[in-house]
């Protein structure tokens, strides 16, 4: 993750530290719909809708093949480095771990999304900027596949309990299946074994519990301590997943920013595991 002003420095020409390598620098805005793109994003940003990563009404990950031709229409490559921005982070970061999944090779986030452009004292742009198709990613899609686990990767993985934790980052009552959390579905409750991983106390779309109160990331140690506090063994493989992904998407690359590698996320998440008809409980977990 990466502040505002070393955005602006690239912006203004500047080669901060750790872009030094960095040969083509992009731009992206991300954001369900248009709306909060056309109202301001960071200059030269170009629009992805998380729909056409996930596409509705199920809005589960899409396919290798269709991620594929995304990279493509967007011009993306290999070897891109990648700014991924949104108004609502959450978005970003979920872009951002997508990206990484199909292989980009250098992806990072704006911590604290579009406010802290803005905070920082920095204009937005209203311009629509076009995106520029390619023909060749450089290599076959996915890159990175151990990135996310699947459903069926799952279920084996749950089997290790001395190597494997599956970190759930849905709030309470999502945990305990007193409520599902989404509007669009209604199973309720949790994968067994799952252990309650925090996320936020406002519905799917808040991380109170990391981050600061302009939506920064959380000093790491004071993540760490929440997870043991857990019984999260951070030596452990640590598998993150919420609802649909975007949660666990932020809390997965806050562990890798953590120091954390050996970890992945569970795109599909508790949507994707009900949907399929697998295996679940409710209640609050015995001690």
């Amino acid at each position: 993750i990466v502040p505002a002003f070393i955005i602006k420095d690239i912006l203004d020409g500047k080669i901060p530290e750790t872009f030094e390598d960095s040969k083509n620098i992009k731009m992206i805005e991300a954001s369900w719909g248009k709306e909060s793109y056309t109202k301001g994003h960071i200059p030269t940003s170009v629009h992805v809708n998380t729909d056409i990563i996930e596409p509705p009404p199920t809005w589960m990950l899409d396919n290798d093949d269709n991620l594929t031709k995304f990279a493509l229409d967007y011009g993306l490559t290999k070897d891109d480095t990648v700014i991924v921005s949104s108004s609502t982070p959450m978005a970003s970061y979920r872009l951002a771990v997508i990206l990484r999944y199909i292989g980009v090779k250098d992806v990072r986030v704006l911590n604290g999304g579009t406010n802290s452009w803005l905070s920082a004292g920095y204009e937005l742009e209203f311009i629509s900027n076009p995106k520029h198709s390619c023909t060749n990613f450089g290599a076959d899609i996915p890159v990175n596949s151990q990135l996310i686990v699947t459903t069926s990767e799952l279920r084996q993985k749950l089997k290790e309990k001395n190597k494997f934790i599956l970190v759930d980052n849905r709030t309470w009552d999502e945990y305990i299946g007193k409520i599902s959390g989404y509007s669009y579905h209604d199973k309720k409750g949790r994968i067994e074994g799952a252990v309650f991983g925090y996320a936020g106390v406002n519905g799917p779309t808040s991380l109170e519990y990391y981050r600061n109160v302009d939506n920064t990331m959380r000093n790491g140690y004071e993540i760490e301590k929440m997870w043991e506090d857990q019984g999260i063994n951070l030596k452990n493989h640590l598998a993150f997943m919420c609802g649909s992904g975007w949660r666990a998407a932020e809390v997965y690359t806050y562990a890798n920013v953590m120091g954390l590698k050996n970890t992945s996320i569970y795109s599909d998440g508790w949507i994707g595991w009900s949907n399929g008809g697998n295996p679940s409980i409710t209640g609050e977990p015995t001690k």
